[in-house]
């Protein structure tokens, strides 16, 4: 402004005069302007002073002097001053008021990116290490972390950091201090040569006020360099707000989970007790019948009665370890004990393994296999082959006797689809949701006994495997429908 003033008086000087005066106040009341929307009322303020002394001293007589005769000219470099005090004050304001509302957009901005991300996070825990890395972008800053003091000691909630990122001894003391202190503190040199090894690197603390009374700090490592015009301190208060809610909430989840983990191992008690209990004693109580006919003294058994008790004894003891076998199975699926083996599979040769294992089951049925384009998958061999195992035993056990089983596998990339189809009677509307349920019996499914594991088995490895079931039955017959990750036959 200082240059303007010069250029602008070095070319009207020599030219204007006392009579143009108007027209030069006007000139210097602009550039006023100007500098108290661009710099502030301060440069504005600076800037009128300047340009009145410049009218005084280059254009009202006698010139270049500060004395005044005519009282006109004064009365007009006092008006002149104050126009131009007052108009650079109203700009200046304007000017500040327009950076507090693009500071307030600004932020604004920031947290609806925040909450966009944490909206998006598929869980509680998810959300909180969402929180962490929009943090770590808005503030462009080193590394996030959100540590919680637990019963031992301070931890990690979520990091940044990539792999394991646990709180070191004096991080644990800085956060404990700002914990119990409620403000932002800073860490000194020792914690700066700790952290992530950046020797000489700040961090900054803030306490967050978990409504679960569970004391909790965000950890910000690095120079915060928030947007242009934001407040850093605005906004660490604001994601330390959002950080403490999200804790909050993860706690909440955990416990609605943990509660509502006893009511399903509630319901699966009574489920189990009611559903196994009678395959569990029907066997026990043939065996037992058969046992006690064989050793009564007083009765002369022949041998083709002795080899029918024998065979009722053999044939329970099967149903009670398919029982058994079934309820280890289920558990290991679900408890998380099993891990699949990935791996390339070519379906033709894993069908033709199927239908040998099955053949005992399927005495007296024609099983035809279809398969087109000699598709390939991915997934674990043993849990497919037992899955479709199940799936063809179940075909032979509920349809009609001596009707085929047709096996068919084709190609719907990026998936691999099996079906296994039978002629039985169709499946009941009210069963078909709960048909894969653990211990579901529909009131349609008379025809044979078993646990009811065996679908609910089928459903649990081909989802363990990355796949999906699914049924559809009609009068003419049902269909159980197998998808699994299909892969590119490889070269020969």
């Amino acid at each position: 402004m200082a240059a303007a003033l010069a250029v602008v008086t070095a070319i009207l000087a020599p030219i204007l005069d006392e009579r143009h005066i108007t027209n030069v106040t006007l000139l210097y009341l602009l550039l006023t302007l100007i500098a108290a929307a661009t710099w502030g009322y301060r440069v504005g303020l600076i800037t009128a002073v300047v340009a009145d002394l410049a009218v005084n001293f280059f254009f009202l007589p006698p010139l270049h002097t500060f004395t005044v005769h005519e009282s006109q000219n004064v009365i007009s470099l006092v008006i002149f001053l104050a126009v131009a005090g007052i108009g650079a004050s109203m700009l200046a304001l304007l000017r500040r008021e327009a950076l507090r509302a693009e500071a307030r957009r600004a932020e604004a901005v920031a947290l609806l990116d925040l909450a966009q991300e944490m909206a998006a996070a598929p869980t509680a825990r998810a959300a909180i290490e969402r929180l962490c890395f929009v943090t770590l972008r808005v503030l462009h800053a080193r590394s996030v972390t959100l540590m919680h003091e637990d019963r031992g000691g301070w931890s990690t909630v979520a990091s940044t950091s990539i792999g394991p990122r646990q709180p070191s001894r004096e991080e644990a003391a800085i956060a404990a201090n700002v914990a119990a202190s409620k403000e932002i503190g800073r860490a000194g040199g020792a914690l700066r040569q700790r952290t992530r090894g950046q020797a000489g690197e700040a961090a900054t603390y803030v306490p967050l006020g978990t409504p679960g009374g569970k004391r909790a700090v965000l950890q910000v490592v690095g120079e915060l360099r928030p947007p242009p015009l934001v407040e850093a301190d605005r906004l660490l208060h604001a994601f330390a707000s959002e950080a403490a809610l999200a804790l909050d909430r993860a706690r909440l989840a955990e416990e609605a989970s943990r509660s509502e983990a006893f009511k399903q191992a509630d319901e699966l008690k009574t489920v189990l007790i009611s559903s196994v209990s009678h395959d569990l004693r029907s066997p026990l109580t043939a065996i037992k019948a058969a046992v006690g006919n064989l050793r009564d003294p007083e009765v002369a058994w022949t041998a083709e009665d002795t080899a029918s008790f024998l065979e009722v004894i053999e044939s329970q003891a099967d149903r009670l370890t398919a029982t058994v076998d079934g309820l280890l199975e289920m558990s290991r699926l679900e408890g998380g004990i099993a891990k699949p083996a990935i791996e390339r599979i070519e379906v033709e040769p894993l069908i033709a393994d199927v239908i040998a294992a099955t053949a005992i089951t399927t005495a007296g049925r024609e099983v035809e296999c279809r398969v087109s384009d000699a598709p390939w998958l991915q997934a674990d061999y043993g849990m497919v082959m037992q899955a479709l195992t199940n799936l063809i035993e179940n075909a032979a056990k509920y349809s009609t006797p001596g009707t085929p089983i047709i096996i068919t596998a084709e190609q719907r990339w990026p998936m691999v689809r099996i079906h296994v189809d039978d002629a039985g009677p169709p499946i009941s509307a009210a069963d078909l949701p709960r048909i894969f349920e653990k211990f579901y019996r529909g009131a349609s499914l008379t025809g044979a006994k078993g646990t009811g594991l065996g679908l609910a088995i089928v459903r649990a490895m081909i989802e363990l495997c990355g796949g999906k079931v699914s049924v559809e039955s009609s009068p003419a017959g049902n269909r159980f429908t197998v998808d699994l990750p299909a892969i590119p036959a490889p070269a020969r």
